[in-house]
């Protein structure tokens, strides 16, 4: 019943919503709010009306990213769950732990003895969910086991060539003395962990520091963008950062011509209670999802946000979570995938990273920066 009488209510505020989004045609910011609002009038006046999913636009028109919704189990809580099933439960002597992804009974022994595997940094491990990916080249169990798909958007097979995605050629060779990665922060204002003090070094912003570093020692020239794009007009205002972001990156490609990989780096948000991390290297580390946005909703293309570097995007985040699965296994979540666009459409190697979540420590945090500039590594030499 409370759930029913929700749906109503949100279809309600949905149509009320959308015919304000007819409305605000004079804003130039926001590109396709129209169409938005069209969208989600007819969803709503044709019998679809959905509480949850208007949430879900009114926060994605707002600039969030919510993966969690009040009274329902969301895609990434059923997989958390299930691999807190697999691996006996979570110990709460171990600090409610919540490894990443388990597939074999293989790694469910490995992770049972302290993350034994993972302490070695750099030693590949067969994963079996990685052999059978590459052995059945099976897009529908490339579905079930490498992502998340979350209700905004639709997905078809001729987007997910496996072969292709596996095979495309993403090695960047290293050129002395140019920046070649961008690294910025779309959300760096609001954006901190459960311990981070007022400093800038101890929000997200830090964590792109630390991944800086491991890039450089790496060999990489790296251009870290401290700007906090959601702070505007000295206020935190989340509904422009996107916009914001595109402006600055743009100005720093054009002054940066040899800049090939871009990485917005994120902290996620899972809600109070779910503190999610791995061992490495005998270190408490935040866990990792890698983020792609499709330029699709349940009905099909989104046209006014045409990524031509989207075959790129999902060969670089799945080869990225790969070469996770078998160097660090635990150490990512099942690759996300969204229906809007998310500024990745600049270059083939554009990447969303959402690192830890409000309940990892700022050190958690940033004891993930090696290991994944280790797995970045490993898939712009072509190396591992």
């Amino acid at each position: 019943m409370k759930k029913t009488a929700f749906r109503i209510l949100g279809g309600i505020g949905g149509i009320c919503f959308a015919i304000a989004l007819l409305g605000m045609k004079e804003v130039p910011a926001v590109k396709g709010i129209e169409d938005a609002g069209w969208m989600l009038l007819t969803s709503s006046l044709g019998g679809h009306a959905d509480g949850y999913a208007a949430n879900e636009m009114v926060l994605e028109m707002l600039g969030g990213k919510e993966y969690f919704y009040p009274g329902r189990e969301s895609e990434q809580e059923l997989v958390l769950a299930e691999n807190q099933k697999k691996s006996g439960g979570v110990d709460s002597s171990k600090g409610n732990q919540i490894m990443g992804d388990v597939y074999s009974g293989e790694s469910e022994e490995a992770m049972a003895k302290a993350g034994s595997v993972l302490q070695v940094q750099g030693v590949r491990k067969p994963n079996a969910a990685v052999e059978k990916l590459r052995s059945t080249l099976d897009t529908s169990y490339l579905w079930s086991k490498f992502y998340i798909i979350d209700n905004t958007t639709s997905v078809k097979k001729n987007l997910f060539d496996v072969k292709k995605l596996l095979e495309t050629d993403l090695k960047l060779p290293k050129k002395k003395g140019k920046k070649q990665i961008l690294i910025y922060h779309t959300h760096g204002a609001s954006e901190r962990f459960t311990d981070s003090s007022d400093k800038l070094e101890d929000s997200i912003v830090g964590v792109g520091t630390e991944l800086a570093k491991e890039l450089e020692k790496r060999g990489y020239g790296v251009y870290h963008d401290k700007t906090r794009y959601d702070w505007i007009d000295g206020r935190l205002e989340r509904s422009l950062a996107y916009n914001a972001a595109l402006e600055g990156i743009q100005k720093i490609r054009r002054e940066n011509p040899d800049i090939r990989v871009m990485i917005d780096l994120h902290r996620d948000s899972v809600g109070k209670g779910k503190h999610t991390y791995t061992t490495i290297n005998g270190r408490q580390s935040a866990i990792v999802m890698f983020f792609n946005g499709l330029s699709r909703n349940r009905s099909g293309p989104i046209d006014y946000l045409y990524n031509p570097n989207l075959q790129g995007n999902l060969a670089f985040s799945l080869q990225l979570k790969c070469k996770a699965m078998e160097y660090y296994d635990g150490f990512t979540k099942p690759i996300y995938l969204k229906g809007y666009r998310y500024n990745l459409h600049l270059e083939s190697r554009s990447l969303l990273i959402e690192l830890g979540n409000e309940n990892n420590t700022v050190a958690e945090a940033k004891n993930a920066a090696a290991p994944l500039a280790d797995v970045l590594d490993k898939v712009l030499s072509g190396q591992g």
